[in-house]
């Protein structure tokens, strides 16, 4: 019997098709409930709070300076209402010049004194609060960025990457803006609003009560239209989610929408996802307009009576000229503070929505630990997995793996065929511990993973993709990506990269190891990217090697070069090979024929052909030319 290796890779694929698929595709829009996402609770919010530490003195310091902002201007408008004065006759009988030129220098110094502490007060909250902007930024991005990375695996399973990245920008520029700028200015305007009352009141306190008689209409005002606003704001941020998701999703796809001439209907669909946010924003924009519109009629409705009011009561000698200057301009500013203080209102909500936009993350326990656990000794390499039974979180219903059982001794290289859906790559994610089965164990050495510290395992098992993912780094950094660059010689990168055959075309570059690779390492070819996977393998030193279709994607040169290196990689180590393409594994010590999530045949490679009417045999007719000896 002789058997033919050079057949187009497209046969093999061709042939898995053929073959019933356990696990259905999820409909695409479908939305999916996260079991773990935590509930959360008002005081929820301080968890927030807590996470700016020391930068809320920071936020103090501003605060006080807007606040001192806030008092120089009742100030200015108090000392303003004593200059009128000094040209008031007192008793029927005017002031001398010399008394008039004392009071004017008098008063011109306090203005001084107004100007200097407008200057103090000014730096102290621009210098302060711009500090504690950047400082919340980074903590906020700094927090919600570990917590993202330390999720599980099933997380990233239901949740759109624009949706997950998108907080970073658009929704912690938020709560930097509202606990710093806005907080500050509202702090600002409510001290002039109480020191403003205050002042007023002392004047003239029967013109101040009339011209605060419709403040309590205006607080209602502003409660309600601020609610209306959280509310928009959460429904507007789940929409800009959604598009933001889109736009991620078409343009790291964008070769296969361009190729496909369906950038049209990808345009229609984001049109239509952004449909809403006319809605919302419309609603947002009448909100905020009947708001303003109702507070400034009511402000300065109530100053039309307030000044009639005022003005009867100079006639009737109650108060004088300078007083009603005095009390009407410290009134209009305390009011005035109010209505701006209400359009600030309406960003602390949205800050407030975006709070609960990182809570869903900072606040979610994942289900797999990323710190615990023991690490093994130097003879890694058994792996057991007892009667498995697993099925997706975002496909419970489907069953991948039922009642699975499997050994792979120290040393032993072993393959996984069958076709798509039928739970090869569902053991490489089980052992890697992305997902924990709902029944059953899986061992190392004897020792079930969950007991096993997360980052050991990691280190100890390399895994090689059909699709490797590359940074955007130079090559150097890439090969050393696992260990660190910081933790490895030049010597010992060009070492791995001479054992994956990649040193060649990497010194043939204008910069040679620090050739800077783009987004996924898009300026290299498949075979390339391939190599300088193995590379990084190899120089993580892993006992135990997973290759998961790592040649299948590749031409017939390409593939050669890629399989000489992935031999010296297996070489010593426990190996699992996946492939659709039987060439690549005829050398496995066993190779396991899955479908549904079974293991229907299991032997050499010789062995399984001579199955008469067996899956593996007629995989290997559809690839391979058989003919008899």
């Amino acid at each position: 019997m002789s058997i033919n290796s050079n057949q187009k890779e497209g046969a093999s694929t061709s042939t898995m098709d053929t073959l019933p698929n356990s696990a259905p595709e999820k409909p695409q829009n479908e939305e999916i409930k996260d079991e773990r996402e935590p509930k959360l609770y008002f005081f929820d919010h301080f968890r927030i709070f807590k996470l700016f530490g020391w930068t809320w003195f920071l936020i103090l310091l501003g605060m006080l300076g807007s606040m001192g902002n806030g008092v120089i201007m009742l100030i200015f408008q108090f000392i303003f209402g004593d200059l009128i004065n000094i040209f008031q006759p007192v008793n029927g009988v005017m002031p001398s010049t010399d008394v008039m030129r004392a009071a004017i220098s008098d008063i011109s110094l306090k203005f001084t004194y107004v100007a200097i502490g407008s200057m103090v007060a000014s730096f102290t909250a621009q210098f302060f609060l711009s500090w504690a902007n950047e400082r919340i930024g980074i903590t906020l991005r700094k927090s919600y960025f570990n917590q993202l990375t330390n999720q599980d695996v099933a997380f990233f399973d239901i949740k759109k990457t624009g949706a997950l990245t998108l907080p970073l920008s658009d929704d912690i520029s938020k709560i930097q803006d509202a606990w710093t700028n806005k907080l500050s200015t509202l702090m600002q305007h409510l001290t002039t609003i109480i020191i403003g009352l205050v002042l007023a009141f002392v004047s003239s306190w029967q013109m101040s009560l009339v011209s605060i008689s419709t403040v309590p209409l205006m607080l209602v005002i502003g409660g309600v239209m601020g609610k209306f606003t959280e509310v928009l704001t959460v429904r507007s941020g789940n929409v800009i989610s959604k598009s933001a998701s889109k736009a991620n999703e078409v343009v790291s796809s964008f070769k296969t929408v361009k190729s496909m001439g369906v950038e049209g209907r990808e345009q229609l669909q984001f049109a239509s996802i952004l449909k809403k946010l006319h809605l919302y924003g419309l609603l947002k924009a009448l909100t905020q307009g009947v708001s303003m519109g109702a507070e400034n009629l009511i402000m300065w409705g109530t100053s039309s009576l307030a000044f009639w009011y005022a003005g009867n009561l100079v006639i009737d000698g109650v108060i004088t000229i300078g007083d009603l200057v005095k009390v009407f301009g410290l009134l209009l500013f305390a009011i005035f503070s109010m209505a701006q203080g209400f359009i600030m209102l309406p960003d602390i909500s949205k800050a407030l929505a975006s709070h609960r936009t990182l809570l869903l993350v900072i606040k979610r326990k994942p289900a797999i630990p990323t710190t615990g656990g023991k690490s093994l000794g130097e003879n890694v390499g058994k792996i057991e997995f007892r009667n498995v039974k697993f099925s997706y979180p975002s496909r419970p219903d489907v069953k991948v793996l039922e009642d699975f059982s499997l050994n792979i001794e120290v040393g032993q290289s072993i393959a996984l065929v069958g076709p798509s859906g039928s739970g090869k790559s569902t053991i490489v994610g089980l052992l890697e511990r992305f997902y924990d089965p709902q029944e059953g164990s899986v061992l190392i050495d004897g020792v079930d993973i969950k007991e096993i510290d997360s980052a050991w395992l990691h280190k100890n098992i390399g895994i090689v993709t059909q699709e490797p993912v590359l940074f955007a780094c130079s090559i150097r950094e890439n090969i050393a990506y696992a260990v660190g660059i910081e933790n490895v010689t030049d010597q010992e990168i060009e070492k791995a990269a001479r054992a994956a055959n990649c040193h060649n075309f990497i010194v043939d570059l204008p910069n040679g190891y620090n050739t800077l690779l783009g987004e996924k390492g898009v300026s290299l070819s498949g075979g390339q990217k391939q190599r300088v996977a193995i590379a990084r393998a190899l120089l993580q030193n892993p006992k135990v090697l997973l290759l998961d279709e790592a040649t299948s994607a590749l031409d017939t040169e390409s593939e050669a070069l890629v399989q000489a290196a992935l031999e010296t990689l297996m070489k010593g180590r426990t190996s699992i090979s996946i492939a659709h393409r039987l060439s690549t594994v005829q050398n496995c010590d066993v190779i396991y024929v899955l479908v549904k999530g079974e293991i229907k045949e299991s032997g050499l490679h010789s062995d399984l052909l001579n199955v008469q009417d067996g899956i593996y045999r007629k995989l290997a007719e559809k690839q391979m030319v058989i003919s008899e000896q």
